[in-house]
Protein backbone atom coordinates (compact mmCIF):
# COMPACT_ATOMS: atom_id res chain seq x y z
CA UNK A 1 0.00 0.00 0.00
CA UNK A 2 2.87 2.39 0.74
CA UNK A 3 4.12 1.79 -2.74
CA UNK A 4 1.31 2.60 -4.24
CA UNK A 5 0.53 5.57 -2.44
CA UNK A 6 4.07 6.57 -3.45
CA UNK A 7 3.70 6.04 -7.26
CA UNK A 8 0.20 7.79 -7.10
CA UNK A 9 2.22 10.98 -5.39
CA UNK A 10 4.60 10.99 -7.92
CA UNK A 11 2.09 10.93 -10.88
CA UNK A 12 0.17 13.82 -9.12
CA UNK A 13 2.99 15.34 -8.28
CA UNK A 14 3.68 15.97 -12.08
CA UNK A 15 0.31 18.31 -11.95
CA UNK A 16 0.55 21.65 -12.34
CA UNK A 17 -1.45 22.69 -8.49
CA UNK A 18 -1.31 21.12 -4.88
CA UNK A 19 -4.33 19.60 -4.84
CA UNK A 20 -6.27 21.03 -1.76
CA UNK A 21 -7.63 17.74 -0.52
CA UNK A 22 -4.33 16.42 0.32
CA UNK A 23 -4.08 18.29 3.58
CA UNK A 24 -7.39 16.94 4.32
CA UNK A 25 -8.51 13.07 5.62
CA UNK A 26 -10.00 11.37 3.37
CA UNK A 27 -12.73 8.27 3.02
CA UNK A 28 -14.05 6.07 0.51
CA UNK A 29 -11.42 7.44 -2.25
CA UNK A 30 -11.34 5.54 -5.63
CA UNK A 31 -9.50 6.12 -8.56
CA UNK A 32 -9.53 5.47 -12.04
CA UNK A 33 -7.65 5.45 -15.28
CA UNK A 34 -9.92 5.99 -18.39
CA UNK A 35 -7.34 6.28 -21.17
CA UNK A 36 -3.89 5.55 -22.28
CA UNK A 37 -1.28 4.13 -20.22
CA UNK A 38 -0.41 5.29 -16.66
CA UNK A 39 3.24 5.55 -17.15
CA UNK A 40 2.93 7.92 -20.19
CA UNK A 41 2.32 10.46 -17.80
CA UNK A 42 6.45 10.80 -17.19
CA UNK A 43 8.79 13.06 -19.28
CA UNK A 44 7.28 14.07 -22.41
CA UNK A 45 5.66 10.70 -23.23
CA UNK A 46 5.72 7.42 -23.54
CA UNK A 47 8.48 6.55 -26.49
CA UNK A 48 6.61 5.30 -30.28
CA UNK A 49 7.69 3.04 -32.39
CA UNK A 50 6.28 3.81 -35.23
CA UNK A 51 6.19 1.25 -38.08
CA UNK A 52 3.33 -0.28 -40.00
CA UNK A 53 1.49 -3.64 -39.08
CA UNK A 54 3.05 -5.49 -41.33
CA UNK A 55 6.31 -5.02 -38.69
CA UNK A 56 4.50 -4.59 -35.64
CA UNK A 57 3.00 -8.35 -35.94
CA UNK A 58 6.88 -9.42 -36.33
CA UNK A 59 7.50 -7.55 -33.17
CA UNK A 60 9.97 -5.31 -35.14
CA UNK A 61 10.54 -1.65 -36.79
CA UNK A 62 11.38 -3.21 -40.48
CA UNK A 63 14.96 -2.15 -40.58
CA UNK A 64 16.27 -4.23 -43.20
CA UNK A 65 13.75 -4.08 -45.88
CA UNK A 66 14.25 -8.09 -46.16
CA UNK A 67 10.46 -7.59 -46.99
CA UNK A 68 10.03 -4.84 -50.18
CA UNK A 69 6.49 -5.24 -50.80
CA UNK A 70 5.54 -3.33 -47.68
CA UNK A 71 6.09 0.59 -47.22
CA UNK A 72 8.44 1.46 -44.40
CA UNK A 73 8.97 4.61 -42.48
CA UNK A 74 11.49 3.07 -39.57
CA UNK A 75 14.88 3.29 -42.35
CA UNK A 76 15.11 5.83 -44.22
CA UNK A 77 17.48 4.18 -46.73
CA UNK A 78 14.69 1.45 -47.41
CA UNK A 79 12.99 4.50 -49.31
CA UNK A 80 15.37 4.16 -51.95
CA UNK A 81 14.34 1.27 -53.73
CA UNK A 82 10.82 2.92 -54.27
CA UNK A 83 9.73 1.89 -57.77
CA UNK A 84 5.86 3.38 -56.73
CA UNK A 85 4.22 5.92 -55.32
CA UNK A 86 3.00 4.98 -52.44
CA UNK A 87 0.45 6.61 -49.56
CA UNK A 88 0.22 4.50 -46.17
CA UNK A 89 -1.42 5.20 -42.28
CA UNK A 90 -2.12 2.56 -39.53
CA UNK A 91 -4.54 2.89 -36.97
CA UNK A 92 -4.73 1.04 -33.71
CA UNK A 93 -7.00 0.44 -30.77
CA UNK A 94 -5.96 -0.43 -27.90
CA UNK A 95 -7.49 -2.44 -24.41
CA UNK A 96 -5.59 -1.80 -21.47
CA UNK A 97 -6.78 -4.02 -18.13
CA UNK A 98 -4.94 -2.11 -15.30
CA UNK A 99 -4.16 -3.48 -11.86
CA UNK A 100 -2.24 -3.71 -8.63
CA UNK A 101 -2.87 -5.08 -4.85
CA UNK A 102 -5.54 -2.22 -4.58
CA UNK A 103 -8.19 -2.94 -7.11
CA UNK A 104 -7.98 -2.63 -11.30
CA UNK A 105 -9.40 -0.93 -14.04
CA UNK A 106 -10.18 -1.61 -17.95
CA UNK A 107 -10.13 1.49 -21.06
CA UNK A 108 -10.55 1.12 -24.77
CA UNK A 109 -8.28 3.62 -26.70
CA UNK A 110 -8.05 4.63 -30.03
CA UNK A 111 -4.22 5.61 -30.90
CA UNK A 112 -4.41 7.78 -34.16
CA UNK A 113 -1.40 6.61 -36.07
CA UNK A 114 0.68 8.64 -39.11
CA UNK A 115 0.94 9.44 -42.57
CA UNK A 116 3.67 8.06 -44.71
CA UNK A 117 4.20 8.98 -48.57
CA UNK A 118 6.86 7.87 -50.84
CA UNK A 119 7.27 8.24 -54.58
CA UNK A 120 10.33 7.79 -56.94
CA UNK A 121 12.42 10.29 -58.17
CA UNK A 122 15.05 7.80 -59.97
CA UNK A 123 12.59 4.50 -59.78
CA UNK A 124 14.51 2.29 -57.76
CA UNK A 125 17.66 4.45 -57.35
CA UNK A 126 16.66 7.68 -55.38
CA UNK A 127 13.17 7.93 -53.63
CA UNK A 128 11.44 10.39 -51.62
CA UNK A 129 9.55 10.45 -48.69
CA UNK A 130 7.39 12.46 -46.89
CA UNK A 131 5.57 11.50 -43.63
CA UNK A 132 3.79 12.69 -40.21
CA UNK A 133 3.92 10.86 -37.21
CA UNK A 134 4.42 10.75 -32.98
CA UNK A 135 7.59 10.51 -31.51
CA UNK A 136 6.27 10.47 -27.84
CA UNK A 137 2.34 10.06 -26.76
CA UNK A 138 1.10 11.13 -23.12
CA UNK A 139 -2.54 9.35 -23.16
CA UNK A 140 -3.04 9.57 -19.14
CA UNK A 141 -6.36 10.72 -17.29
CA UNK A 142 -6.67 9.66 -13.71
CA UNK A 143 -10.12 10.42 -12.13
CA UNK A 144 -10.44 10.10 -8.01
CA UNK A 145 -13.83 10.03 -6.20
CA UNK A 146 -14.05 10.25 -2.57
CA UNK A 147 -15.53 12.40 0.62
CA UNK A 148 -14.20 13.91 3.70
CA UNK A 149 -16.05 14.84 6.63
CA UNK A 150 -17.20 18.59 7.58
CA UNK A 151 -19.19 19.89 10.22
CA UNK A 152 -22.57 18.61 8.81
CA UNK A 153 -22.15 16.31 6.39
CA UNK A 154 -19.78 14.57 4.25
CA UNK A 155 -18.49 16.89 0.90
CA UNK A 156 -17.80 14.82 -2.13
CA UNK A 157 -15.15 15.61 -4.79
CA UNK A 158 -14.12 14.34 -7.91
CA UNK A 159 -10.67 14.98 -9.19
CA UNK A 160 -9.76 14.90 -12.29
CA UNK A 161 -5.94 14.45 -13.60
CA UNK A 162 -4.87 14.76 -17.52
CA UNK A 163 -1.92 14.53 -19.45
CA UNK A 164 -1.99 14.39 -23.26
CA UNK A 165 0.21 15.22 -26.06
CA UNK A 166 3.38 14.72 -26.80
CA UNK A 167 6.02 15.16 -29.07
CA UNK A 168 5.26 14.70 -33.24
CA UNK A 169 7.39 15.17 -36.38
CA UNK A 170 7.11 16.55 -39.51
CA UNK A 171 9.76 14.86 -42.03
CA UNK A 172 10.96 15.39 -45.41
CA UNK A 173 13.69 12.74 -46.43
CA UNK A 174 14.90 10.69 -49.56
CA UNK A 175 17.09 7.53 -49.84
CA UNK A 176 19.86 6.93 -52.20
CA UNK A 177 21.02 3.63 -53.73
CA UNK A 178 24.94 3.80 -53.84
CA UNK A 179 25.34 0.60 -55.55
CA UNK A 180 23.60 -2.97 -55.71
CA UNK A 181 23.96 -3.95 -52.25
CA UNK A 182 24.67 0.09 -50.41
CA UNK A 183 21.56 2.23 -49.69
CA UNK A 184 21.56 5.25 -47.68
CA UNK A 185 18.99 8.16 -46.19
CA UNK A 186 18.76 11.13 -44.87
CA UNK A 187 15.64 12.14 -42.58
CA UNK A 188 15.71 15.79 -41.43
CA UNK A 189 12.25 17.13 -39.59
CA UNK A 190 10.46 19.77 -37.45
CA UNK A 191 10.02 18.18 -34.20
CA UNK A 192 7.14 19.79 -32.15
CA UNK A 193 5.71 19.49 -28.55
CA UNK A 194 2.05 20.08 -27.54
CA UNK A 195 1.41 18.58 -24.24
CA UNK A 196 -1.64 19.46 -21.55
CA UNK A 197 -1.12 18.83 -18.24
CA UNK A 198 -4.38 19.58 -16.42
CA UNK A 199 -6.25 19.06 -12.95
CA UNK A 200 -10.03 19.76 -12.14
CA UNK A 201 -11.41 19.40 -8.88
CA UNK A 202 -14.87 19.76 -8.33
CA UNK A 203 -17.13 19.68 -4.73
CA UNK A 204 -20.91 18.62 -3.85
CA UNK A 205 -21.20 21.58 -1.05
CA UNK A 206 -21.28 25.06 -3.12
CA UNK A 207 -19.47 25.99 0.08
CA UNK A 208 -16.08 24.69 -1.74
CA UNK A 209 -15.01 26.44 -4.67
CA UNK A 210 -14.14 23.80 -8.11
CA UNK A 211 -11.04 24.43 -9.29
CA UNK A 212 -9.11 24.06 -12.28
CA UNK A 213 -6.11 24.37 -13.97
CA UNK A 214 -4.19 23.93 -16.57
CA UNK A 215 -0.31 24.26 -18.41
CA UNK A 216 0.62 23.74 -21.84
CA UNK A 217 3.92 22.79 -23.24
CA UNK A 218 4.69 24.10 -27.18
CA UNK A 219 8.10 24.37 -28.38
CA UNK A 220 9.56 22.77 -31.99
CA UNK A 221 13.20 22.33 -32.84
CA UNK A 222 14.99 20.67 -36.18
CA UNK A 223 15.91 17.16 -35.72
CA UNK A 224 17.57 14.27 -37.92
CA UNK A 225 18.11 10.83 -38.54
CA UNK A 226 20.22 8.68 -40.97
CA UNK A 227 19.64 5.50 -42.57
CA UNK A 228 21.99 2.14 -43.96
CA UNK A 229 20.75 -0.81 -45.63
CA UNK A 230 23.68 -3.50 -46.95
CA UNK A 231 21.87 -6.48 -49.32
CA UNK A 232 23.36 -9.34 -50.67
CA UNK A 233 21.70 -12.59 -52.91
CA UNK A 234 22.69 -15.82 -53.38
CA UNK A 235 24.37 -16.49 -50.27
CA UNK A 236 23.18 -20.12 -49.65
CA UNK A 237 21.34 -20.68 -52.10
CA UNK A 238 20.08 -19.34 -55.76
CA UNK A 239 17.01 -17.57 -54.28
CA UNK A 240 18.13 -16.30 -50.71
CA UNK A 241 18.85 -12.89 -49.84
CA UNK A 242 20.44 -11.15 -46.57
CA UNK A 243 20.14 -7.92 -45.76
CA UNK A 244 21.46 -4.97 -42.69
CA UNK A 245 19.65 -2.18 -41.65
CA UNK A 246 20.98 0.58 -39.43
CA UNK A 247 19.30 3.86 -38.24
CA UNK A 248 20.40 6.91 -35.79
CA UNK A 249 17.87 9.31 -34.29
CA UNK A 250 20.55 12.49 -33.32
CA UNK A 251 19.65 14.06 -29.70
CA UNK A 252 17.93 17.14 -30.02
CA UNK A 253 16.65 19.81 -28.21
CA UNK A 254 13.33 21.71 -27.94
CA UNK A 255 13.05 25.48 -26.66
CA UNK A 256 9.68 25.22 -24.55
CA UNK A 257 7.57 27.87 -23.93
CA UNK A 258 5.15 27.27 -20.79
CA UNK A 259 1.42 28.71 -20.38
CA UNK A 260 -0.17 28.31 -17.19
CA UNK A 261 -3.82 29.34 -16.76
CA UNK A 262 -6.36 29.34 -13.77
CA UNK A 263 -10.06 29.14 -13.51
CA UNK A 264 -10.86 31.77 -10.86
CA UNK A 265 -14.16 33.02 -8.68
CA UNK A 266 -13.82 37.03 -9.84
CA UNK A 267 -16.64 38.94 -8.10
CA UNK A 268 -19.06 36.02 -8.13
CA UNK A 269 -18.12 34.61 -11.82
CA UNK A 270 -15.93 31.98 -13.13
CA UNK A 271 -12.92 33.96 -15.36
CA UNK A 272 -9.89 32.45 -16.76
CA UNK A 273 -6.67 33.94 -15.47
CA UNK A 274 -3.50 33.66 -17.06
CA UNK A 275 -0.66 33.37 -14.10
CA UNK A 276 2.11 32.44 -16.55
CA UNK A 277 5.49 33.86 -15.45
CA UNK A 278 7.95 36.07 -17.36
CA UNK A 279 10.47 33.21 -17.04
CA UNK A 280 7.96 30.84 -18.49
CA UNK A 281 10.96 29.55 -21.09
CA UNK A 282 13.47 26.35 -20.90
CA UNK A 283 14.64 23.37 -23.12
CA UNK A 284 13.55 19.50 -22.90
CA UNK A 285 16.82 17.50 -24.35
CA UNK A 286 15.81 14.40 -26.51
CA UNK A 287 18.08 11.56 -26.28
CA UNK A 288 20.31 9.79 -29.13
CA UNK A 289 18.88 6.75 -30.51
CA UNK A 290 20.31 4.00 -32.81
CA UNK A 291 18.60 0.66 -34.11
CA UNK A 292 20.18 -2.17 -35.82
CA UNK A 293 18.15 -5.39 -37.63
CA UNK A 294 19.51 -8.08 -39.86
CA UNK A 295 17.27 -10.20 -42.16
CA UNK A 296 16.82 -13.49 -44.05
CA UNK A 297 14.61 -14.46 -46.97
CA UNK A 298 15.56 -18.30 -47.50
CA UNK A 299 13.29 -17.84 -50.08
CA UNK A 300 10.74 -15.59 -52.14
CA UNK A 301 8.00 -17.53 -49.45
CA UNK A 302 9.94 -16.60 -46.04
CA UNK A 303 11.61 -13.96 -44.34
CA UNK A 304 12.81 -13.76 -40.61
CA UNK A 305 14.15 -10.55 -39.27
CA UNK A 306 16.21 -10.01 -35.67
CA UNK A 307 16.31 -6.06 -34.48
CA UNK A 308 17.60 -4.18 -31.94
CA UNK A 309 16.74 -0.55 -30.76
CA UNK A 310 18.81 1.78 -27.84
CA UNK A 311 17.23 4.76 -26.74
CA UNK A 312 19.78 7.36 -24.04
CA UNK A 313 16.63 8.18 -21.80
CA UNK A 314 19.46 8.36 -19.06
CA UNK A 315 20.61 11.58 -20.96
CA UNK A 316 16.95 13.78 -21.03
CA UNK A 317 16.85 17.10 -19.71
CA UNK A 318 13.66 19.46 -19.09
CA UNK A 319 14.60 22.14 -17.22
CA UNK A 320 11.06 23.41 -16.57
CA UNK A 321 10.05 20.42 -14.77
CA UNK A 322 13.19 18.16 -13.05
CA UNK A 323 11.04 15.90 -10.71
CA UNK A 324 10.97 13.11 -13.32
CA UNK A 325 14.82 13.40 -15.21
CA UNK A 326 15.78 10.59 -12.20
CA UNK A 327 13.04 8.45 -13.31
CA UNK A 328 14.14 7.97 -16.91
CA UNK A 329 16.57 5.21 -17.68
CA UNK A 330 18.77 3.87 -21.23
CA UNK A 331 15.87 1.66 -22.89
CA UNK A 332 16.59 -1.36 -24.70
CA UNK A 333 14.16 -3.60 -27.05
CA UNK A 334 14.82 -6.72 -28.63
CA UNK A 335 12.39 -8.02 -31.49
CA UNK A 336 12.68 -11.39 -33.62
CA UNK A 337 9.73 -12.43 -36.20
CA UNK A 338 9.05 -13.53 -39.48
CA UNK A 339 6.17 -13.74 -43.04
CA UNK A 340 5.13 -16.31 -44.29
CA UNK A 341 4.16 -15.91 -48.34
CA UNK A 342 2.61 -18.88 -49.59
CA UNK A 343 0.83 -16.74 -52.90
CA UNK A 344 4.30 -16.49 -54.13
CA UNK A 345 4.82 -20.17 -53.84
CA UNK A 346 1.62 -20.46 -57.04
CA UNK A 347 -0.44 -22.16 -54.68
CA UNK A 348 -4.37 -21.74 -55.66
CA UNK A 349 -6.02 -22.41 -51.81
CA UNK A 350 -8.25 -20.12 -50.59
CA UNK A 351 -5.61 -19.46 -47.34
CA UNK A 352 -2.95 -19.29 -49.74
CA UNK A 353 -4.03 -15.63 -50.60
CA UNK A 354 -3.05 -13.88 -47.83
CA UNK A 355 0.49 -13.50 -45.61
CA UNK A 356 1.30 -14.41 -42.34
CA UNK A 357 3.51 -12.97 -39.40
CA UNK A 358 4.43 -13.47 -35.69
CA UNK A 359 7.15 -12.49 -33.78
CA UNK A 360 7.99 -11.49 -30.05
CA UNK A 361 9.55 -8.52 -28.37
CA UNK A 362 11.36 -7.75 -25.26
CA UNK A 363 11.57 -3.83 -24.05
CA UNK A 364 13.21 -3.52 -20.66
CA UNK A 365 11.63 0.03 -20.61
CA UNK A 366 12.60 4.27 -20.41
CA UNK A 367 11.06 4.21 -16.67
CA UNK A 368 13.04 3.13 -13.49
CA UNK A 369 10.28 3.69 -10.23
CA UNK A 370 10.70 2.44 -6.84
CA UNK A 371 13.92 0.73 -8.33
CA UNK A 372 12.16 -1.21 -10.77
CA UNK A 373 12.27 -1.03 -14.30
CA UNK A 374 8.93 -0.75 -16.29
CA UNK A 375 9.47 -3.47 -19.10
CA UNK A 376 7.00 -4.92 -21.60
CA UNK A 377 6.79 -8.48 -23.32
CA UNK A 378 4.85 -8.53 -26.24
CA UNK A 379 3.39 -11.35 -28.33
CA UNK A 380 2.46 -9.98 -31.83
CA UNK A 381 0.87 -11.83 -35.04
CA UNK A 382 -0.79 -10.80 -38.61
CA UNK A 383 -2.22 -10.93 -41.79
CA UNK A 384 -1.36 -9.26 -44.67
CA UNK A 385 -3.69 -8.71 -47.53
CA UNK A 386 -2.37 -7.98 -50.61
CA UNK A 387 -3.58 -6.83 -53.86
CA UNK A 388 -2.58 -7.09 -58.07
CA UNK A 389 -1.79 -3.20 -58.11
CA UNK A 390 1.22 -3.46 -55.44
CA UNK A 391 -0.86 -2.08 -52.32
CA UNK A 392 -1.61 -3.90 -48.78
CA UNK A 393 -3.97 -4.44 -46.01
CA UNK A 394 -1.89 -5.19 -42.95
CA UNK A 395 -3.64 -6.52 -39.71
CA UNK A 396 -1.90 -7.14 -36.44
CA UNK A 397 -2.77 -8.33 -33.55
CA UNK A 398 -0.28 -7.87 -30.41
CA UNK A 399 -0.73 -9.15 -26.38
CA UNK A 400 1.69 -7.20 -24.39
CA UNK A 401 2.41 -7.23 -20.32
CA UNK A 402 3.87 -4.09 -18.67
CA UNK A 403 4.92 -3.24 -15.67
CA UNK A 404 5.01 -5.28 -12.00
CA UNK A 405 1.67 -4.82 -9.49
CA UNK A 406 3.21 -7.20 -6.75
CA UNK A 407 6.07 -4.68 -6.13
CA UNK A 408 3.34 -1.74 -5.66
CA UNK A 409 3.05 -0.22 -8.84
CA UNK A 410 0.78 -0.99 -11.56
CA UNK A 411 1.01 -3.88 -13.81
CA UNK A 412 -0.48 -3.39 -17.57
CA UNK A 413 -2.20 -6.20 -19.51
CA UNK A 414 -2.50 -4.79 -23.38
CA UNK A 415 -4.28 -6.02 -26.24
CA UNK A 416 -3.73 -4.20 -29.12
CA UNK A 417 -4.99 -4.56 -32.94
CA UNK A 418 -3.39 -2.68 -35.35
CA UNK A 419 -4.29 -1.83 -39.19
CA UNK A 420 -2.14 -0.42 -42.16
CA UNK A 421 -3.23 0.42 -45.56
CA UNK A 422 -0.59 1.29 -48.30
CA UNK A 423 -1.90 2.39 -51.52
CA UNK A 424 0.16 2.08 -54.75
CA UNK A 425 -0.95 4.57 -57.76
CA UNK A 426 -1.64 1.40 -59.70
CA UNK A 427 -4.76 1.71 -57.35
CA UNK A 428 -5.74 4.73 -59.73
CA UNK A 429 -5.02 3.83 -63.14
CA UNK A 430 -7.79 2.58 -65.44
CA UNK A 431 -6.88 -0.90 -67.08
CA UNK A 432 -7.20 -0.65 -70.78
CA UNK A 433 -9.53 -2.54 -72.49
CA UNK A 434 -8.57 -5.09 -74.80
Amino acid sequence: MKSRKNILFLILGLSISINPLRGIAQTGETSEVQSGSIYSTFGVGFPVDVTNSAYLSQGILGLTGINKQSSNIANPAIWATTFLTHATTGVNVVQSNISNASGSARNVNFEPGYLHLTMPISPGRIGLSVGLYPYTRANYVLESTGSFPSSNDDIDFNNEVQNIGGINKFEVGFGIKLTENISLGYAPSVAFINQTNSEDIIFSDLGFRDTFQERELSGAAFSQRFGLVLSSGNIFSEDDNLSFGATVNLPFEIGVNESFTSIKNVEGNDEEVDLTTQNNGGDISIPLEFSLGIGYAPSRAVNFSIEGQSQRWGDYKNTLNTSSESLLKDRLKLGIGGEYHPYRTGLETPLSRFKYSAGLSYDTGHLNIEGEDIQTLWINAGLGIPSRVASFIDLSVQYGIRGNSTVGLFEERIWAVGISVSLSELMFVRPKLR
